[in-house]
């Protein structure tokens, strides 16, 4: 097949802050160069550098999903004039907070923030607002942003011993593999230095890590499954920028995360809820669960009279330092939550996905020079991240993941104790998210899964899983192959189905996964409605038998979360 190939001096994979930042740095160290090389014969002007960045949804920000409340670190690094900006996009600014302990009907609120987690002062912004403006800033410096391309191959070089590039995806490809009247072959970007922010789970990035084996030295990636909704509550309801984190209800102690509940511009909050993907329950269902919160006496306070207005889920990495893969190979670096950058005892990453991505186009630009991105020329990548302050703020929390295996009150004893002694030298093992979860008799008993019905959905305030997919404005093109490789449906109507339950149906906070009876053969069978699909990519993390792979669908289709 004839594909169009463009080269680049640098591409970046992912439109979320590591990328952004990272791209808007590069121009500025080639602007700053260019303006030392017309006065010094002896350094060659750059001359209209093609940099490039590509992403998945229909526009920058499209499927951008956090919190957030932002440590501004490395954007006043980056754009040191951000707070008079008047384009800056702040929803509000954290002028009351506090931390609660909730059980089934009682709160009991906390004297003080504990250490890491106070955010007075600090921004809270809407994370897909946020990334559009980073996005027009860096097409303003001339950085090529092409939106609703999937980055769906890594090319390599003649021997397949370096990256030298990105493959994105056809389109108009139909669920057979056929070509549609409206086909149209993906593009070959060609660069000698590719810079990898998918987000979590990326496909690429997993494509590369494999290949050169730079989990080799590292703990498993492991995340948690966050669901978060925009409430839109009566006029004149949100008067100052709140915070509220939450432990306990609805988790039991023995289930990793919390909750947050964040105010944001005019009158609207939003609340969620992190819940680790290594939890034991094999009926974990992180939407219901927020319903259960919302249903809390001091939620409905807090929330009385509000109406769910949008709807989001997405994956966080939790493992921090302990995580982090070798981030670097022949012609290609890994940024961002791809790379596990996010401190698990703070809850916040974008400051240090934008830093990488900062360091990646500093090593970027010395390549750029040169003319080499070996695996050696790149290995200064690396050394510029331990010198920063990214190793400063994460490696404290290196073993903060494995401290809460057992429990949460025993987690918290063991993080207090590390916060006054140091984590020690040492890395504490752990294991995959997926290898967590117990089978069903273990851990349900003879009666199996529970109901879960225990909710009366308004679809106002509480809202069913369906209505929330709604919500977050989803859509994809049916007729095109279906981006959830299931590589054995028989052990979806039978082992897991005996085992587990089918816990799919439960822990995908899009209702993509459906047993449906089929009458001919007598038995339910897995129905897979990926049009659904938000991108959180749960299923192929806490799949117990690792048999679901989720690969890009066709660029541009998915969530639209605009100001979430």
């Amino acid at each position: 097949m004839e594909r169009e190939s463009m080269p680049m001096d640098a591409l970046f994979v992912g439109g979320g802050p590591a990328c952004l930042a990272g791209a808007i740095h590069l121009m500025n160290l080639i602007e700053k160069h260019n303006e030392e090389a017309a006065n010094n014969t002896d350094l060659d002007v750059i001359e209209e550098p093609m940099i490039g960045l590509i992403d998945k949804g229909s526009e920058i920000g499209s499927h951008a999903l956090s919190g957030a409340v932002m440590d501004p670190r490395a954007l006043s690094e980056l754009i040191p004039d951000w707070k008079t900006r008047d384009d800056m996009p702040v929803e509000r600014y954290v002028e009351e907070e506090e931390m609660v302990l909730l059980t089934e009907k009682q709160v009991f609120k906390g004297p003080m923030m504990p250490p890491g987690l106070a955010d007075h002062g600090l921004p809270i912004i809407s994370i897909g607002m946020f990334q559009k403006w980073l996005a027009e800033i860096a097409e303003e410096k001339g950085v090529m942003v092409f939106p609703g391309f999937a980055g769906v191959e890594l090319l390599w070089n003649d021997d397949g011993s370096q990256v030298t590039g990105v493959r994105t995806g056809d389109k108009g490809v139909g669920p057979d593999g056929s070509h549609k009247a409206n086909f149209e072959p993906g593009m070959d970007l060609e660069s000698p230095v590719t810079i990898l922010g998918e987000g979590p789970r990326g496909h690429l990035t997993r494509e590369l890590i494999q290949k050169f084996n730079l989990d080799a030295d590292s703990q498993p990636m492991v995340y948690e499954i966050g669901v978060k909704e925009v409430i839109e509550l009566p006029k004149g309801s949100v008067k100052k920028g709140g915070v509220t984190l939450t432990m306990g209800y609805p988790l039991d102690f023995n289930t990793f995360g919390g909750a947050f509940v964040y105010s944001m511009g005019g009158d609207r909050m939003c609340i969620g809820l992190l819940v680790g993907l290594d939890a034991k329950d094999p009926a974990l269902d992180a939407h219901y669960l927020l319903q259960k919160l919302k249903n809390h006496p001091y939620m409905r306070k807090k929330l009385a009279g509000g109406k769910v207005v949008k709807y989001g889920a997405k994956t966080v990495t939790v493992g921090g330092w302990a995580s982090m893969p070798k981030m670097y190979a022949p012609g290609a670096m890994i940024v961002g939550d791809s790379a596990s950058l996010l401190n698990p005892m703070r809850i916040k990453g974008i400051h240090l996905s934008m830093k990488s991505g900062m360091l990646a186009a500093e090593t970027a630009f010395e390549a750029m020079k040169s003319g080499v991105a070996t695996d050696e020329a790149l290995s200064s990548f690396k050394q510029k991240i331990d010198d920063s302050w990214i190793r400063e703020e994460m490696e404290p929390a290196k073993n903060f993941h494995s401290s809460f295996h057992n429990g949460l009150i025993g987690g918290m004893f063991k993080v207090g104790m590390q916060m006054v002694f140091g984590p020690g030298k040492d890395i504490k093992p752990f294991a995959p998210d997926h290898e967590h979860m117990q089978r069903a008799s273990v851990y349900h008993g003879s009666e199996g899964l529970p109901a879960n019905d225990d909710l009366k959905y308004d679809n106002s305030y509480l809202v069913d899983k369906l209505t929330s997919v709604y919500m977050s404005s989803t859509k994809h093109d049916e007729q095109q192959p279906c981006h959830l490789q299931i590589a054995d449906r028989e052990i979806c109507a039978t082992q897991c189905a005996e085992e587990y339950g089918n816990p799919c149906e439960r822990f995908c906070p899009a209702q993509v996964y459906n047993m449906v009876l089929n009458e001919e053969v007598g038995r339910k069978e897995m129905q897979v409605d990926f049009s659904n699909c938000v991108h959180c990519k749960t299923c192929d993390i806490r799949d117990p038998y690792q048999i679901i792979k989720w690969v890009p669908p066709e660029g541009g289709d998915g969530p639209e979360y605009g100001f979430m």
